[in-house]
């Protein structure tokens, strides 16, 4: 706490001398906020609902940006919490943090942004992107720099993506633990807008085997095991007149998945920046796409190859072992009235041979038409799916999934000399099926799941009265595997102004009944409010209350017959923006 109360009031002094300078300006926002949570459940000792949030927490943000000159800024992001709740808190047994976990905590977000004309430098969390088959999923806390010196691009940025978390049993359900990861990241480059880029990119990321202590593998159970990896990649991307373009990456990873391993001297490694052991593994991947893009039609095709042992530290969770193409269209017709976006192609899985190899049909529509001023219908589909290749650790599974989506959204809108009208009514259809595969290989487990969801809202708008209000009506029915669930919804709400506009309320209830099988039906009931109090033009106070009662019917069985629930919390804080 007491790091809390250092950096928010070091930033507010930061402040207050940047506005006596005349050349410096800031802007942005600061605040501060309490949430608070509360559970009671019925039976008294009944666990079947955990606590889902902290008990207490305090929460403050400050994102100015300081402008000290035309060409010299520094933006800056800062939210933190005062007590640490996460996976990195106190049920990892750090309770106590010193200001290097305090910094590095995931819960925390701490980047500073100093930019002087081409010269960017990154300080704290940052979230980088270098490229689509390198780096650029995952936080984190370090420091880099972003050099555009004309048409030159240098890149390079190291920092902490986790911390060391020590294997714990206890409480309940105990945590696996977690080796500290630092990162290093590269790329140097040119590139000249809508014209050209060429860049090579280079990213690694390795455990540190001492800062965790963490049993050996036990067969079945899940075990993280220290890790090291490296990438190299080169991207090449042109664009041409009337709008044709080309893109393309290829890449090499080398990744170690237990550092444990003995080195192997028959594999070749990436010598100084990584050594091959009997854990390693190495392989490519490869993005191509091209087309043609204009104002009213773009068509383009695009396919991404990945190796079986291509892996990323910094896409940790890509699928590897596949190869998928896609064509792609946009156009609008009908005089701009209708927009459609869509893409099709086929994807293989496991196309190294390590498992019977299998095929699935990708394609996504979107198509939006405005009949008149009045009527519109908007018409979405979706089929998609990943496979990932076995098993990441002893005890874990492999994991093939495929969704399919279909949906359709028709809007009517009508008008008066008093208010406008909006009926919305929206179907959507989704079959999803799943099979996971136990560590070793074996009798997968299948799992089938049909949704059918329907949802009616109408918004009227008064034209001479404040108030807003808002209803809806909602049907949805899951037929999985062993269970068919179905509930129906109803909802209003309500926003009016008071005091001058200088008060917005907001509330808002709903109703839920809902079914199991063949057991008894199920109710809940939630009640929400909204208190925005604006006390000046920059100073704002926002509150949010909600409280949710769960009753059971007679499925949780004797003697939890009727069990039920409360669940209630409260957020309020204040907003500065200056």
């Amino acid at each position: 706490m007491k790091q809390v109360f250092i950096i928010f009031f070091s930033l507010a002094f930061l402040q207050s001398q940047a506005q006596k300078k005349s050349p410096v300006t800031i802007s942005g926002t600061a605040g501060v906020t309490y949430e608070g949570y509360g559970l009671t459940t019925r039976p008294v000792g009944w666990a079947g609902y955990p606590q889902r949030r902290p008990w207490n927490q305090v929460r403050f943000n400050f994102m100015p940006t300081i402008n000290f000159s035309k060409n010299f800024s520094m933006p800056m992001n800062f939210n933190f919490a005062a007590f640490p709740t996460n996976f990195a808190g106190p049920f990892a047994g750090i309770k106590n943090q010193n200001i290097g976990q305090y910094l590095t905590n995931p819960m925390n977000n701490f980047g500073l942004n100093p930019t002087y004309k081409w010269a960017e430098f990154q300080l704290g969390t940052q979230y980088l992107k270098y490229s689509d088959l390198s780096t650029g999923d995952i936080g984190i806390f370090g420091a880099g720099f972003s050099l555009k010196p004309g048409d030159y691009r240098f890149k390079f940025f190291a920092g902490q993506s986790q911390q060391g978390i020590n294997y714990a049993a206890l409480p309940a359900p105990g945590v696996l633990g977690a080796y500290k990861r630092t990162h290093y990241m590269f790329s140097i480059g040119k590139e000249k807008e809508n014209n050209y880029l060429l860049a090579f990119n280079f990213a690694k990321g390795k455990d540190n085997i001492s800062s965790a202590i963490i049993p050996p593998p036990v067969p079945g159970t899940p075990t993280p095991l220290p890790e090291e990896g490296f990438t190299v990649s080169m991207q090449v991307n042109k664009d041409f007149k009337k709008g044709y373009y080309i893109k393309s990456e290829g890449a090499n990873s080398i990744y170690t998945t237990d550092e444990n391993a003995l080195v192997n001297p028959a594999m070749k490694g990436f010598k100084p920046f990584i050594e091959a052991k009997n854990s390693t593994k190495s392989d490519y991947a490869a993005n191509l796409s091209f087309g043609k893009k204009s104002t009213n039609f773009d068509l383009g095709m695009g396919a991404k190859y990945v190796g079986a042992g291509f892996q990323l530290p910094g896409y940790p969770y890509m699928q590897p072992d596949k190869f998928d193409y896609t064509i792609n269209t946009r156009f609008n017709a009908w005089k701009n009235k209708s927009n459609v976006v869509a893409s099709i192609g086929q994807r293989f899985n496991n196309v190294s041979g390590s498992a019977p190899q299998t095929k699935q049909l990708i394609g996504m529509l979107n198509w939006f038409t405005q009949f008149n001023d009045k009527f519109s219908l908007n018409v979405s589909f979706n089929n998609f799916g990943f496979n990932t290749p076995g098993v990441l650790m002893p005890g874990g599974t492999s994991i093939k999934n495929v969704s399919t989506d279909a949906g359709v959204n028709p809007t009517y809108t009508w008008t008066n000399t008093k208010m406008s009208n909006t009926l919305s009514l929206s179907y959507n259809y989704s079959n999803y099926k799943e099979t996971l595969i136990p560590f070793g290989g074996g009798v997968g487990t299948t799992t089938l799941n049909n949704t059918h969801t329907g949802l009616l809202s109408y918004i009227p708008v008064y034209f001479t009265k404040k108030i807003s209000p808002d209803f809806s009506l909602l049907y949805f029915y899951n037929d999985a595997s062993g269970a068919k669930i179905t509930f129906a919804t109803i909802s209003a709400g309500l926003a009016v102004p008071v005091a001058k506009d200088k008060v917005k309320l907001r509330g808002q209830l709903q109703y839920t009944l809902s079914t199991f099988n063949s057991f008894t039906p199920e109710n809940n009931i939630i009640a929400s409010c909204n208190v925005d109090v604006k006390l000046s033009k920059k100073f704002t106070w926002t509150n949010y209350f909600t409280t949710n009662y769960y009753k059971y019917g007679n499925a949780l069985g004797v003697p939890y017959i009727g069990a039920n629930y409360l669940e209630s919390a409260v957020r309020t804080g204040f907003q500065y923006r200056f």
